[in-house]
């Protein structure tokens, strides 16, 4: 076991001390000696699972003798039902009493969740009526525990005992609930450690936790699964942090972290929490230790390695990193962070994800997530932002609104419309806030014109949790891989729930747009008509559906439609009109008190380039959605090409380019009309390809320039705007008829 860890700067410390002498005599000791009630046990194990199997836990066992006498820990036992499903022999492990250990951890329980990030049912070292730190006092207290447990990690460094040990093993879930168990079953484990005083008489110290059976994970309603191309769900946490950043016993080659000075026990290794999140029924998490633990490239390639090691065709692990970057622009609202740091730091954390290298934000040592009192260790995160985008990666805001780092730069924050952050981490540990807080931020930076994404992070330092996870969508043919993965999440198409299915997408002309999607409107596109819908599944619970549309530039969002009581599965639709003047979208929310779920946004985008494609492709029988392209430039005078071309077509089909001079959105032949009538068809193709007649690897161009050198049409002079669609045969279809999207374009001179 390491105990190495860095001291702070001897001003910095001596201030901690002088600023809080009453946090001393109010940290409420130790609650247990071996004279009352024996040692202190604390199990680390999923409390809710959904899929019973074998869980690597942990169990930490600590001796808080004030008279510092040694303890003989024998055995341990894990009873359910009376029934000893787990036994192990501790080896005659000897452990000394120290309540220095106890009172450091009846600090950190005091504090605030936000801040301790202790996902517990009860205290196990401040007693239960000892009040929480409120105000000036949690930084206060905040920099008290990282100055006491430098104290401590200098004297275990040094080779002084240490009062307490963690095992680590095996609990078969499998045994606490039988096949036919129905959700809402509970099983009281006892889990019991058998130990001799110094002075040689037997004991025994015991604890309990009780283990929730949650109903299974939910398909998607049958409304996506009967649809040609149906979906799979794949349920992840984008925020997990493991023993690589444990400030006491890391894991190898992880340096103690002195600046996670919160975070003395419940370390997993990412192996052992796969374990965990298959319980909840969950299919793959990130990596996301803090910058300030993992200091070195060999750090954080040893992650890179441990998440490779647990990938495989049914579970994935990327190595992603939670990243400490400097505020900047004005600020809002309050930062305990500023506090801890003594006002050196206005710092903020993000997760950067589907990164290729270590991104280095602070150091291990003593408060090494603030800037110090005569160094800058943090980067603005800005800066930070490019660097994740030039590794390929997406960055997420984590807990914006709240916690000790929460996110205060709204001013200068800026989202994909600017190549800056991807998304907000909407919902972070156990508790989700309605429409307020991190949700409300969210919807204010889109109302402002950010264009962002919600996600959702367990922020777990110990055992996974059943929480509102991250739940990807795809296609029927898409393989459920890391790149996949994180083009799903990258593009939005995610919700984030704690049960219910809720997948939203908008209805327009013939067809519809999906959930994730950014739809950019061509110029002057008609007020059409459209059916924002959510997909829902509740299995055998129930929920209401709130459908809410949002436009950039305005000070809320409008609740658009509402439904009653739903149970079971099917869909929820309203009705309503297209905005064309500016960016606007669509979203869903559901809930039945604590149960909870909402989507991503449909998004339709105000202006764009030039030429661009908009509208909506029709899936043809070969399980393609057509699309149109171009290459070249437009022009009533050049000489070079302008083809306009259309890929992933029907093999082998007659087909035809036909333009006109307004957009549309039309349901026509089992798709959309996207050109205004009159229009004009141009000559016809064949799409050539494999020949075959049954798949995608047709493709038609058409090359515009000639064509209006050609004077066939006399409309065709510089500046006027073009609207152009595909069209092809496509026999074995209902229609017989395909459909790929439009493109517009301008004719230069």
């Amino acid at each position: 076991m390491s105990y190495s860890t860095i001291r702070a700067h001897a001003l910095l410390a001596a201030f901690a001390l002088a600023a809080i002498p009453s946090l001393v005599q109010a940290s409420g000791g130790s609650k247990a000696t071996p004279e009352e009630s024996g040692l202190v046990l604390m199990p680390f194990l999923p409390g809710e699972i959904r899929v019973p199997g074998t869980v690597e836990v942990a169990l930490l066992v600590y001796n808080p003798d004030p008279a510092r006498r040694s303890v003989v820990l024998e055995e341990l036992e894990v009873v359910a039902d009376g029934l000893v499903i787990h036994r192990e022999d501790l080896s005659s492990i000897s452990l000394v009493g120290d309540p220095r250990y106890g009172e450091v951890n009846a600090l950190v329980e005091r504090l605030p969740l936000e801040i301790s990030e202790l996902h517990r049912d009860r205290r196990y070292f401040a007693p239960e009526d000892a009040p929480e730190f409120v105000g000036v006092e949690v930084p206060e207290a905040r920099r008290e525990i990282a100055v006491r447990w430098d104290r401590l990690a200098d004297e275990y460094n040094s080779g002084c005992p240490v009062p307490f040990r963690q095992w680590d093993f095996p609990l078969h879930y499998d045994q606490l609930f039988f096949d036919d168990a129905v959700p809402g079953t509970r099983a009281r484990l006892e889990l019991r450690v058998r130990y001799r005083s110094a002075a040689g008489r037997a004991s025994a110290a015991t604890t309990t936790k009780t283990v929730t059976l949650l109903p299974a994970p939910l398909p998607p309603p049958g409304s996506l699964a009967s649809r040609a191309g149906a979906v799979h769900l794949h349920a992840g946490d984008l925020h997990v942090h493991s023993c690589h950043g444990e400030a006491v016993n890391a894991c190898a080659p992880s340096d103690d972290c002195a600046a996670e000075s919160l975070q003395t026990s419940g370390d997993f290794t990412y192996a052992e929490l796969r374990t965990h999140y298959e319980a909840l029924g969950y299919d793959w998490f990130t990596a996301t230790d803090h910058s300030y633990c993992i200091n070195d490239t060999a750090e954080y390639q040893a992650i890179e390695a441990e998440c490779a090691a647990i990938t495989d065709a049914s579970f994935l692990c990327c190595a992603d990193i939670e990243l400490s970057s400097d505020e900047e622009g004005p600020q809002s609202g309050s930062d305990l962070g500023d506090a801890a740091c003594l006002w050196t730091t206005s710092a903020n954390h993000m997760g950067a994800h589907d990164i290729t290298a270590r991104i280095p934000g602070g150091d291990d040592g003593f408060l090494g997530f603030c800037d110090g009192l005569f160094g800058d260790a943090l980067e603005g995160f800005l800066a930070n932002i490019a660097t994740i985008r030039a590794q390929g990666g997406y960055p997420i805001a984590n807990h914006p609104a709240a916690g000790e780092f929460g996110w205060n730069s709204y001013d200068a924050t800026v989202g994909i419309e600017a190549g800056g952050l991807q998304g907000v981490e909407i919902w972070n540990g156990e508790t989700q806030s309605g429409q307020g807080g991190s949700v409300g931020q969210w919807v204010d930076w889109l109302l402002d014109g950010r264009l962002l994404y919600a996600y959702s992070g367990s922020d777990t330092h110990d055992e996974a949790f059943a929480y509102g996870a991250n739940h990807v969508v795809l296609g029927e043919d898409e393989p459920f891989d890391l790149p996949t993965l994180h083009a799903a999440l990258k593009g939005g198409r995610c919700y984030v729930s704690n049960g219910p299915v809720l997948i939203m997408e908008v209805g327009l002309g013939g067809g519809s747009v999906p959930m994730g999607a950014m739809h950019v409107l061509p110029d002057d596109a008609p007020a059409a008509p459209i059916a924002p819908r959510v997909h829902y599944n509740f299995g055998a619970g129930s929920g209401v559906i709130s459908i809410f549309a949002g436009r950039a530039g305005d000070s809320a969002e409008t609740l658009l439609c509402q439904s009653g009581s739903l149970t079971s599965e099917g869909v929820f639709e309203c009705a309503a009109t297209l905005e064309t003047a500016v960016t606007s979208w669509y979203r869903g929310y559901s809930e039945n008190g604590s149960t909870v779920a909402y989507t991503n946004p449909v998004f339709f985008l105000i202006g764009g380039p030039d030429p661009r494609s908009y509208c909506l492709g029709k899936e043809n029988t070969a399980g393609c959605f057509e699309s149109i392209g171009f290459a070249g430039v437009p022009s009533a005078t050049s000489g070079q090409p302008f083809d306009v071309t259309a890929t992933d077509v029907v093999s082998g089909q007659f087909g035809l380019l036909f333009y006109g001079y307004a957009p549309k959105f039309a349901p026509w032949q089992d798709g959309t009309l996207c050109v205004a009538p009159p229009f004009i068809r141009t000559s016809v193709q064949n799409s050539g390809g494999s020949g075959s007649g049954t798949d995608c690897t047709g493709t038609y161009f058409f090359d515009f320039n000639a064509y209006i050198a050609s004077g066939a049409d006399a409309g065709l002079v510089a500046g006027a705007t073009v609207y152009a669609q595909y069209w092809h045969r496509d026999p074995p279809a209902a229609s017989s008829t395909g459909l790929t999207d439009a493109l517009q374009f301008t004719i230069g001179p």
